[in-house]
């Protein structure tokens, strides 16, 4: 992935620079003698202090950084090798000086202070133009301070990166501030709950600031990947700038300050790289038939062509690194660049597609701000219009049936890009990724206890599932790895039918045996023998983050059970109803004998995909009265003999 430059000619005025208001060494009695996070009492180290200072001058961006780490016990000592990773490119558009850094020990009460030598901190290159400039603390031990600082140089002076509040592990103090000269005019774009409603500002002659406090570790949480879309940070895009004019004086030029020019400046970059040239397309694509009985039937069949017979390597990105002509000669190519070959297809069968910009969930925006931030967005769909229904279309995913769209890629909106008339357009991918569980429970010919299921899984849930089942047959096991180990259980009988292309799901049909169930005086068995919610995946505490189940969905559960001959049933689950406030979730559970049968149902759905941190409390309620119900068993007895009459 390749940080894009974009240039303009600016003439800086003389600037003061900034006082670093922490210095090495310099202490605070609450720092020294801190052995505990308050709020996060077991976090195994914590950022006591973090700042950084940004400043312009001679064509560049400055960006001094401090950091003050306190080492909590043994297992925060791995903070004590310090990474930083930043974008040096063929042309040096970053770069990383300056650095200085020592570890403080306390013995009887004294300080020693050991700094880290010349061999300690070193650059090591990475893939792509990046480079990462490592620390390696000496003499770490618990109750340690270590503490950096280093200079960060920025030649891109039309995107900057600003600042991220939040950490791996608690920070009690984070302050980013910067002076931007009166010829610039920047738009800055914050983002956090805590940045949203805790932080304090400053505003004083051009000198901006921001300071958080007391900021909770990002941890890994069930039902949420996308971090980066939620931790508190702030960043600036370059809107205008100051010019001086022999002719006009003195005035401003506007810097991708519209839909329309952002969506432009992309457009260029497409078009030079030849991907909306038609020659090439029609050339390459004259033998293949793609004809169809409606544009929906045509798009499809260019879709799978396209697919099957060009590679896709690398990373999704919103900028090419090779033209058309090169892929179509390679046929190998990053998704975009075989996405936007796609594009020129439809476009040389009459069909109308045009590229949408979007920010993928994870990339760093849960919502798209109303000003032109290129820096929102990092992947690309297509937007086609088949038969007057607009179909969005994603190649990312190269198994995928068309119509499919990479999961991290439904977000709520994008840029649509069209030539001088780009626009912020809503995207809404429907979908139905339910999952339908039906068993049958019966006594065979052997005496033994079966339950013969069929699961069907729908879109998004069978193509997870299809990946998984390939995943295993390719290391030749057994498909019973879909399932805990149990040994009273035996898994047989596995069928798979996938019908994704044809008609939307994935079947797994197979049976279990009890063999312990032989002719004993009582059966307990679980009649809701699958699901995903079977365990309440939300034990912790407390939350940070919203819970993302990344889609609506539902899981419908049915089970018959004939009651064998010579057995009766002596208990089963009752019916039940649960929801939480707001709609998000509900769950439904009901039973009913009739004679030799009874029959159990439930049904959980999400309504809602995304959850915010306020309703945790209900959700792990919810989910564990869930959890609870779906454990609950089916008890079946054999009949006593009647005493016989004397």
């Amino acid at each position: 992935m390749n940080k894009t430059v974009l240039t303009f000619a600016l003439t800086f005025l003389s600037l003061a620079s900034f006082s670093q208001t922490l210095k090495f060494g310099k202490f605070e009695e609450s720092e020294l003698s801190l052995s505990e996070v308050p709020f996060e009492p077991d976090a195994p180290a914590v950022i006591l202090a973090t700042q950084g200072s940004s400043k312009f001058g001679s064509g560049l961006l400055e960006t001094s950084n401090f950091v003050r780490i306190k080492i909590l016990a043994e297992a925060g000592k791995e903070y004590a090798d310090v990474r930083v990773r930043y974008y040096s490119g063929d042309s040096n558009t970053e770069s990383i000086n300056r650095v200085k850094a020592q570890t403080t020990n306390f013995v009887d009460g004294k300080e020693e202070v050991t700094k880290v030598s010349g061999d300690g901190i070193f650059t090591v290159d990475l893939a792509d133009g990046y480079k990462e400039m490592r620390i390696t603390f000496p003499n770490v031990q618990v109750g340690s301070i270590i503490e950096y600082q280093y200079s960060k140089f920025d030649k891109n002076l039309t995107f900057i990166d600003g600042w991220t509040f939040q950490n791996e592990i608690p920070t009690l103090y984070s302050k980013y501030e910067i002076n931007i000269p009166e010829s610039l005019d920047y738009r800055s774009i914050g983002q956090g709950e805590n940045f949203s409603t805790n932080v304090e500002k400053t505003d004083e002659y051009g000198n901006y600031g921001w300071i958080l406090r007391d900021l909770r570790s990002v941890k890994e949480e069930p039902y949420m990947k996308n971090y980066r879309d939620y931790v508190d940070r702030i960043e600036f895009q370059l809107a205008r700038y100051k010019t001086n004019s022999t002719t006009s004086g003195i005035g401003w030029e506007d810097v991708l300050n519209t839909w329309e020019v952002l969506g432009d400046e992309v457009i260029s970059i497409y078009s030079q790289n030849g991907y909306y040239r038609s020659n090439p397309i029609e050339k390459e694509f004259l033998d293949v038939d793609l004809s169809g009985a409606t544009e929906a039937e045509t798009a499809e069949k260019a879709y799978y062509y396209v697919r099957d017979n060009f590679k896709i390597v690398g990373e999704d990105w919103i900028y090419p690194e090779q033209n058309l002509n090169q892929l179509l000669k390679s046929k190998v190519g990053s998704p975009l660049e075989v996405m936007l070959t796609l594009m020129g297809v439809l476009k040389s069968v009459g069909i109308a597609c045009e590229p949408v910009l979007i920010g993928s969930k994870g990339y760093g925006r849960s919502n798209l701000v109303p000003f032109p931030f290129l820096n929102q967005f990092d992947e690309v769909l297509l937007l086609a219009v088949l038969d007057g229904k607009p179909q969005f279309i994603d190649l990312s995913l190269s198994d995928a049936p068309f119509g499919y769209v990479d999961l991290d890629k439904h977000v709520k909106g994008g840029l649509y890009l069209a030539e001088k008339e780009s626009k912020l357009i809503p995207i809404e991918i429907q979908h139905n990724s339910n999952t339908v569980y039906y068993s049958q429970v019966a006594i065979n010919e052997e005496g033994e206890l079966v339950m013969k299921s069929s699961h069907r899984n729908y879109m998004y849930r069978g193509l997870n599932l299809s990946h998984r089942i390939e995943s295993i047959q390719k290391n030749q096991e057994s498909l019973e790895t879909l399932f805990k180990k149990n040994a009273a259980v035996v898994y047989e009988d596995f069928k798979v039918e996938n019908e994704l292309q044809e008609k939307d799901h994935l079947t797994l049909s197979f049976q279990m045996k009890y063999p312990e169930s032989h002719n004993k005086d009582m059966l307990l068995f679980n009649p809701i023998k699958f699901s995903n919610f079977s365990e309440n995946p939300f034990t912790q505490e407390y939350r940070i983050f919203p819970v993302d189940f990344g889609y609506a969905f539902s899981e419908t559960y049915n089970t018959m059970i004939s009651v064998p001959e010579g057995y009766e049933v002596d208990d089963y689950p009752l019916e039940e109803s649960i929801a939480i406030p707001g709609g998000y979730v509900q769950f439904i559970y009901s039973s009913k004998l009739l004679g030799n049968n009874l029959n159990i149902s439930g049904r959980l759905v999400v309504n809602n995909p995304l959850i915010p941190a306020s309703e945790y409390p209900n959700l792990k309620y919810f989910m564990e009265s869930v959890a609870s119900k779906l454990a609950e068993p089916v008890v079946l007895k054999k009949k006593s003999d009647p005493i016989p009459s004397i």
